[in-house]
């Protein structure tokens, strides 16, 4: 029976793995094609077909690939004539040789430095006269009598400028509080601090100081301070103080032809190259608490001090300005004066030549 059957070819599925085919016979024959289908004769048939896939043929079959070919791709020569046909269309722009103004001025002054200027540091003020404070109603009284005293014997002059500012608390939750700082300066020397935190009602005396004919307030947004205080004590009017009194950034714009609106910090640096400490904490403290320590006197201080340096500046370079403007006109006469001006000439410098 043996010599009867036919071996039936092994398949492989799609992993590559053979599998056998199925065992037709009686058992003693399917014994027999178990024995011949041992793990050794597998073994041995798969490597047999592994070597014969791996032949330098097979290998050099599969490696090689025929070349893609180019197409559509125009030759250099092909591609050169398109190059010159759309030149010979749009020719290039030739860059004009003339310098424009931006080039003409890096050329001249040659190429502008990335880093900016840095801002000049000015030295801060630093305050060594006397300050006089005063917290009573009555010790009030006194030193603004006698404030007025020296204001009288001032015979030779027709006006006496006295810095004014005042200082009070701010929160954000309730605004700002009462008016709790006056402080005033008419000589450099010595600054008075009246804090009015136990008053009711402002001492006679100093409302007398106030509205001195002689005295010219001055300060940096002194209309508004005086109004503050006609809020906060009735006996004060605002009017006759804001007819007469001088707020130093208007006066500073009339004399030296700027623009904007000052702070006193600014105007103490571009004035009196000096920097002020206008540090929040001293700012924002607690005005109406008596006593004043150090810094807070300090701080209202300078405020009146610089402010009757700056005052001072001023006045002088208006004297210069206006004889300066009187010198131009009586050289070269009405009209040269006003082409001048319109150029945006101040005359704080000496003019004696002009040429049109």
């Amino acid at each position: 029976m043996d010599k009867y059957l036919i071996k039936m070819p092994t398949k492989t599925n799609l992993n590559g793995d053979q599998k056998p085919a199925a065992l037709k016979g009686t058992p003693k024959t399917i014994d027999k094609q178990k024995e011949k289908n041992t793990p050794t004769e597998k073994q041995k048939q798969e490597d047999d077909y592994v070597e014969k896939e791996n032949t330098p043929k097979l290998r050099n079959a599969q490696i090689a690939k025929p070349a893609s070919k180019r197409k559509n791709q125009d030759t250099p020569t092909e591609v050169k004539d398109i190059k010159n046909e759309e030149d010979g269309e749009n020719p290039p722009k030739r860059r004009s040789a003339r310098l424009t103004r931006s080039t003409r001025s890096m050329a001249e002054e040659g190429t502008p430095s990335p880093e900016k200027e840095k801002p000049e540091k000015l030295p801060f003020i630093k305050y060594k006269g006397a300050i006089k404070y005063y917290t009573e109603n009555h010790e009030i009284a006194a030193s603004a009598d006698d404030v007025i005293q020296w204001i009288d014997k001032q015979t030779t002059l027709d006006v006496v400028p006295m810095a004014f500012d005042m200082e009070w608390p701010f929160s954000f939750q309730t605004g700002p509080g009462k008016s709790s700082v006056i402080q005033v300066c008419v000589d450099e020397r010595c600054c008075y601090v009246y804090q009015l935190s136990k008053l009711k009602k402002l001492p006679a005396a100093l409302v007398a100081l106030l509205n001195h004919p002689k005295v010219r307030l001055h300060g940096v947004n002194i209309k508004a301070d005086f109004r503050k205080l006609q809020r906060d004590f009735p006996e004060v009017s605002a009017d006759p103080l804001i007819e007469k009194c001088v707020d130093l950034g208007v006066w500073c714009n009339e004399i030296c032809e700027t623009g904007g609106r000052w702070s006193l910090e600014r105007l103490a640096n571009f004035i009196a190259k000096k920097a002020m400490d206008k540090s929040k904490k001293v700012r924002m403290s607690k005005w109406h608490v008596i006593p004043l320590d150090e810094n807070q006197l300090m701080y209202a201080a300078i405020d009146v001090y610089i402010g009757q340096v700056i005052y001072r500046d001023l006045e002088q370079r208006e004297k210069v300005k206006l004889q300066n403007e009187a010198n131009f006109k009586e050289q070269n006469g009405d009209a040269a004066f006003k082409a001048v001006k319109a150029l945006g000439e101040t005359f704080l410098d000496k003019i004696t030549q002009v040429t049109i």
